[in-house]
């Protein structure tokens, strides 16, 4: 299998909470780093790790954050652009020859849009799980919020409560809304009104329970490896705070499964809730490095460096499944001058 060399890496929003662990392992793996965002060098602690850091406009002034994008690929001569958020991703798995000679080390074009959607990768899932007939592993039933009349959006709704709505193309925890009576939804059919989304909108029940990450590499190959963490603490845009990193060989394997089902390269996410009797139910898939990415570091799975091996087209050393530790990890925050 040919392999390429990637040693002058972009990684974009270095504001974000995967960027401290990503960033550093790359500058361990002998890496020329470049970070990006939208925010000034002084207002964050990862401008002072990275080599050269440039500011660019939001994701969503296309054009202009293209263009200048292009200007810094060519002057630092990257050979790969890693994207740390699903707002960015979205916008460089279109780019195409805007990247130039540089390689997107992400998902694109339809095998992006198939990790992204909601309602894709639930279907991606649902594959996977019934080929593996295992009763531990389950889809959320998934319904597209109808085309209605607002009352009768509203009543149908009302039928299915307790229930969570969500975009269907959602980043992050974003626009998410847990319904557990007649007035949050109220509320929250008021403020998808205001912004004309309701129709982008999927409902699903609500499952109690807590989430469970599983970071899992896959290469060009087909070799898979996993790593799952349980969250107890979470920020309010999903982020674990808190969690448990362990062991589960059946998780590990489904995980591969469903990598290879979407076509996945590298290190990418997916997120289930774990029920009080102990199955999984299948959430989502971020085709992206996930933002507590550094507690898998930390316990011994080098995501970081199988995510370059895996995008050099390297085969992957499945062999540090032997070498995680599974254990309890918080995160801890610091004070880093940025300038003076």
């Amino acid at each position: 299998m040919e392999t390429r060399e990637l040693r002058r890496i972009l990684v974009t929003a270095i504001g974000s909470f995967s960027a401290v662990a990503v960033i550093r392992e790359l500058k361990a793996s002998g890496c020329y780093v470049v970070g990006t965002d939208l925010n000034a060098a002084e207002l964050l602690s990862e401008s002072t790790e990275v080599d050269a850091f440039y500011r660019l406009p939001r994701y969503d002034e296309r054009e202009e954050y293209l263009r200048q994008l292009a200007k810094i690929l060519e002057k630092e001569e990257i050979d790969g652009v890693l994207p740390l958020t699903d707002a960015e991703l979205d916008v460089l798995g279109e780019a195409g020859e805007a990247l130039g000679k540089a390689e997107l080390l992400a998902p694109s074009g339809e095998c992006l849009v198939n990790a992204r959607r909601k309602r894709l990768s639930k279907e991606a899932a649902e594959a996977v799980f019934r080929r593996a007939g295992n009763e531990r592993f389950a889809t959320i039933p998934t319904f597209k919020v109808p085309h209605r009349t607002e009352e009768e959006r509203e009543q149908w709704l009302l039928r299915h409560m307790p229930l969570i709505l969500k975009p269907d193309n959602g980043r992050s925890s974003e626009g998410v809304f847990r319904i557990a009576n007649r007035e949050a939804l109220t509320r929250a059919l008021l403020e998808l009104r205001m912004l004309g989304r309701a129709e982008g909108y999927l409902a699903q029940p609500f499952v109690s329970g807590r989430v469970v990450c599983v970071d899992t590499v896959r290469d060009r190959a087909g070799n898979t490896v996993a790593l799952a963490r349980e969250e107890y603490l979470r920020s309010q845009r999903g982020a674990g705070l808190s969690v448990q990193v362990f062991r589960d060989s059946e998780l590990e394997a489904i995980c591969g499964e469903l990598a290879a089902e979407l076509d996945l390269i590298g290190c990418v996410n997916f997120e289930f809730i774990k029920d009080a009797g102990g199955r999984y139910h299948f959430l989502e898939c971020n085709p992206r490095f996930s933002g507590g990415v550094g507690f898998s570091e930390r316990a011994g799975f080098p995501a970081v460096k199988m995510h370059l091996a895996a995008w050099r087209g390297e085969t992957l050393d499945t062999s540090v499944s032997e070498r995680i530790q599974p254990c309890w990890q918080v995160k801890k925050y610091i004070e880093v001058i940025t300038k003076e």
